[in-house]
């Protein structure tokens, strides 16, 4: 009977653990540069043990199901083995096998990727649009986007790349799936790993406007260095004609230096910024003044040259600003007045996942804050967090592929957390001493913890009172999020 139970259970945790690897590998877009650099880290070492992620169902995860379950069947079948001992292997090879077949499917999957690539070009070119509009940058892609197609679809019939879909295969699907001969405006977000992917991307959909949002050490593991990530960031604004458009933030070092670089290409210029404009600039600039941010609403003038208007959106975080100057100044550039463009960002929404507030637990207020994390978005919420009253907890996913600047990186969040945090609950103990050092460095002492989602989800709940606030930041601390309403 025990043998009986110890099969059964032994067998189940294979098969979440194959479940949870093909996850893993879709997570990780089935790059084995990403799925290495995960495996160097104190979480991927642990990869034997690996906590259970569901399965998202697609043709290709069911395929990888399929074949890595079958090899495992088979495997246990052909080795003559104890039972014990052909469970012990199979358990060590679930993941080795899930990557073969990952391995063996890419030649497969890149032919058909190429064939949708060719016809979602071919559809492309028979299209005539006012505008195409490529985004990208280290951070603020996505917001953005999804501003820039609210303000300009009070306007035209726009069509963009949904969520985070900025891949060549990601904007063949959406053209072949959803163009439609009514859509003016093409709105492409622009992801990239390596050098030549936005270029790629840029020779699909042909941009006239490019806005760079922000460049910061995101991906460094992948990109190896600033500067590659600046060059693969560029590929947007060198594909853009002479009469194209750049629109470059100009709170960020490395895009104003690339405004400087394209004002020798690139006809028009457009910066946007929250601060004061930079000296003897000789390009257009949209800029945000008499900015008010509550725990509700952001408010701001925005001018442009001689002209001013209001905005004022349910959103929180005054970083927010510099993504909503973007895309007024895309719409702009797109052929709307900037009165026109300021009404159309009136009716931004807060973006899922994105700094919102998704209700109250014991009268204290949970931020979803789980879309992404980088070190200028966590310094961002962590500030925003230490202007709220009451008890203030942060939930954070340690930041992943920063490379050489990870260590330093989580030092310094740690060190603002110390300022602004009450307790802090990290999802992971990836880089937990860096940030442990950085908080130690800091203005006053806080618990820093590493525990299980739903173990962390019933001690944040014991803290709670009236007036609290936690923002779960990263991924993984949607986990806690959801252990946290579960326990309602």
């Amino acid at each position: 009977m025990i043998v009986i139970f110890l099969i059964v259970f032994w067998s189940l945790r294979i098969l979440s653990n194959l479940m949870s690897y093909i996850q893993l590998w879709y997570i990780k877009e089935y790059r084995f540069d990403r799925m290495w650099i995960h495996l160097r880290t104190p979480q991927g070492k642990r990869w034997l043990f690996i906590p259970f992620r569901r399965m998202r169902v697609s043709p290709k995860t069911i395929s990888l199901f399929i074949f890595s379950l079958s090899s495992l069947i088979i495997g246990y079948r052909l080795f003559t083995f104890s039972w014990w001992g052909r469970l012990l292997i199979l358990d060590v090879l679930t993941f080795p096998i899930v990557s073969f077949w990952v391995m063996l499917l890419r030649l497969p999957t890149l032919i058909y990727h190429e064939l949708l690539i060719y016809l979602a070009t071919k559809k492309l070119r028979r299209h005539k649009f006012k505008s195409v509009i490529g985004i990208t940058g280290s951070f603020g892609k996505t917001s953005t986007k999804e501003f820039l197609a609210t303000i300009l679809n009070q306007k035209y019939q726009v069509l963009k790349t949904a969520a985070s879909q900025n891949s060549a295969i990601g904007i063949a699907e959406l053209i072949l799936n959803q163009l439609k001969p009514t859509h003016e405006i093409l709105i492409v977000e622009m992801g990239a790993y390596k050098v030549g992917e936005i270029a790629r991307m840029c020779r699909i959909v042909r941009p006239q406007i490019g806005i760079v949002t922000a460049i910061n050490a995101q991906h460094q593991d992948l990109f190896q260095s600033l500067k590659n990530t600046f060059r693969a960031k560029y590929e947007l604004i060198a594909s853009l004609p002479s009469d194209g458009t750049a629109i470059f933030n100009a709170d960020n070092e490395y895009t104003l230096k690339m405004a400087k670089q394209a004002q020798k290409t690139i006809k028009q210029i457009l910066l946007y910024t929250k601060a004061d404009p930079p000296e003897r600039a000789e390009v257009q600039i949209l800029q945000a003044k008499k900015v008010k941010a509550t725990f509700e609403t952001l408010e701001f003038a925005v001018s442009w040259g001689k002209e001013t208007a209001r905005v004022k959106v349910p959103i929180l975080g005054e970083h927010q600003i510099s993504n909503i100057l973007a895309a007024i100044a895309g719409a702009i550039a797109s052929g709307m007045s900037l009165t026109q463009a300021a009404r159309g960002a009136n009716q931004i929404k807060a973006i899922s996942k994105t700094m919102q507030k998704i209700g109250q637990i014991k009268g204290a207020t949970l931020i979803d804050d789980t879309f992404n994390n980088n070190p200028d978005a966590a310094r961002a919420a962590i500030k925003f967090l230490g202007q709220t009253p009451g008890k203030r907890i942060l939930v954070f996913q340690p930041m992943i592929e920063l490379g050489t600047h990870a260590e330093l990186a989580h030092e310094e969040v740690g060190k603002l957390a110390s300022q602004y945090c009450d307790q802090v609950y990290l999802t992971n103990s990836n880089y937990f001493e860096a940030f442990n050092k950085g908080v130690k460095s800091g203005l006053q002492t806080i618990s820093v913890r590493v525990i299980p989602p739903q173990k962390a989800a019933v001690e944040i709940k014991s803290q709670l009172t009236t007036g609290d606030t936690v923002i779960f930041k990263g991924k993984e601390a949607e986990r806690v999020l959801k252990e946290l309403i579960k326990s309602v």
